[in-house]
């Protein structure tokens, strides 16, 4: 979201603007969405000109009484711009704008209040969805409206309406959880045909891995079988320790790969932040290290270890578990909260790669929203594992054989994750996080359920093209040993989570 802030000396040219045609003629179903106590204007319907002037008038009337003449002229114009694609209802851009004119402090307790409107129309000549907000610098007492440092206040306004409202997250802004994308990477991705930016294909394929794996070695092995190009970042000096990566896609274009650092595709996947989530020891760090600087796999792990049909029944049972520990876990306890959004984002991630694919659907849009729920503050505590630790059950979903009887125990794993979903976003709304818990509860919620009844019409076969089941390999290792098959086979390697 851009917040963009300029000041006039009249209301009444601008009320008569912003419900004009616009320079490009992109003005349209113009309506007001909000007003403060003072003006006390019906929204939502169009207006006729003697109400317009009306407005304007109400805006100029206090600097008319107490001819007070701010310098730069007494009206505060706010535009709030959102990227070209998405949008908010009339009423979500009410409470946006409460909040920005409370925050400038236009409506603050113990104070008069000051004039002021919200107007919303139709998408700008770019396609970007906005309002306008208008108000008085001068209060209906006379005194001023003090906007020092309005500025940064919006900034970070704005940087917690995309996280409470799951917008993109405008590149450059401090506190960024969730990094936005820019026009180059937009461009180039519809110039490839990709389904989304690679950033945020990346961003989960991060994710999946760090949350699958034990140690740092088995992550940077996960990573580089996931089809992403990795490198390390070494301490300046030689490559006696590496202090960060980079990741990137192949294109498909034949143009240079764009690399990523792990802070450029979300706060909580840089380095450092990963191995606090990781068991360290000094042997855990010289088996990253080989893994680092080598270009395949050195000492393979339980990421190459095929696991048993059974372990997708174990996984359900933990998922049902963990959610029923969260259900205790106080609201406030954002530590705890974070970080079950973290690891289910997790298991998600893991789960719509090897089921969507490089067509992303419900899965990923429910990894994306988790990732955005996870996000902390800078002031909140580190995400933690005190409620859960999915990473078992995340290498399950990436990596576990398929049966016959698999499409049954996906439904209804889909059905304990989405618990999980709403007990998440039942969280976010005590909190006050209203969009967030909208965004995991309903919309992500109507999708998994859709995603359920798919798994229960379909066969082990059509829900991951190409995978044999394992009573298909079975089958395959009988006939090779003519019938004299005895004791556990190759294709049955023990299992997660034991």
């Amino acid at each position: 979201m851009i917040a963009k802030v300029s000041q006039g000396a009249s209301g009444t040219v601008l009320m008569r603007y912003l419900f004009g045609p616009g320079r490009a003629n992109e003005h349209s179903d113009q309506r007001v969405v909000a007003s403060g106590i003072v003006m006390g204007v019906e929204e939502g319907r169009a207006l006729a000109p003697l109400e317009i002037a009306d407005l304007g008038a109400a805006l100029d009337a206090s600097n008319e009484i107490y001819r007070s003449d701010p310098a730069g002229g007494h009206i505060w114009h706010l535009s709030l711009s959102l990227p070209a694609g998405e949008s908010l209802s009339d009423e979500q851009w009410a409470q946006i704008a409460q909040r920005a004119v409370g925050a400038v402090g236009f409506e603050r307790e113990g104070l008069e209040p000051a004039a002021w409107v919200a107007v919303g129309h139709g998408d700008s000549a770019q396609g970007n969805q906005h309002i306008h907000v208008a108000a008085s610098l001068v209060r209906v007492d006379g005194s001023r409206v003090d906007t020092w440092q309005s500025k940064r206040t919006l900034s970070k306004l704005c940087a917690e309406l995309e996280r409470t409202y799951g917008l993109t997250v405008v590149e450059g802004r401090q506190g960024k959880g969730m990094p936005g994308l820019s026009r180059a990477e937009l461009e180039r991705t519809a110039k490839e045909q990709l389904a989304e930016p690679p950033r945020i294909t990346l961003a989960r394929l991060v994710r999946a891995a760090s949350i699958a794996s034990r140690d740092e070695a088995e992550f940077v092995r996960r990573l580089r079988v996931s089809g992403a190009l990795v490198r390390p970042r070494y301490a300046s000096g030689g490559k006696d320790a590496v202090v960060g990566y980079s990741v990137a896609m192949r294109s498909r274009s034949g143009d240079t790969p764009i690399w990523f650092g792990g802070g450029k595709l979300a706060k909580d996947l840089t380095l450092p932040h990963l191995r606090q989530h990781w068991e360290v020891t000094a042997q855990d760090r010289q088996a990253a290290m080989l893994e680092w600087s080598a270009t395949k796999p050195v000492a393979p792990g339980r990421e190459a270890i095929l696991g048993i049909p059974d372990d997708w029944k174990r996984a359900l049972a933990g998922i049902e578990r963990a959610t029923e520990r969260l259900r205790a876990v106080p609201v406030s306890d954002l530590g705890a909260w974070r970080g079950a959004a973290r690891e289910t984002a997790g298991v998600f991630a893991a789960w719509s790669r090897r089921f969507e694919g490089d067509s992303p659907g419900p899965l990923a849009a429910s990894a994306d929203a988790l990732a955005r729920s996870s996000q902390n503050r800078p002031r909140d505590p580190v995400p933690n594992r005190a409620v859960a630790n999915f990473r078992g059950i995340a290498a399950i979903v990436a990596q576990s054989q398929l049966s016959n009887g698999s499409p049954a125990v996906w439904a209804m794993l889909v059905d304990q994750l989405a618990r999980t979903l709403r007990v998440i976003g039942e969280a976010h709304a005590v909190r006050g996080e209203t969009q967030m818990a909208k965004e995991l509860v309903e919309s992500l919620s109507s999708e998994l359920r859709e995603l359920h009844k798919r798994f229960e019409t379909t066969s082990a076969q059509d829900l991951v093209p190409g995978e044999r089941t394992f009573e298909d390999r079975m089958a395959v290792a009988t006939a090779k040993h003519s019938g004299h098959h005895r004791g556990r086979g190759p294709s049955q390697s023990r299992g997660f989570g034991r």
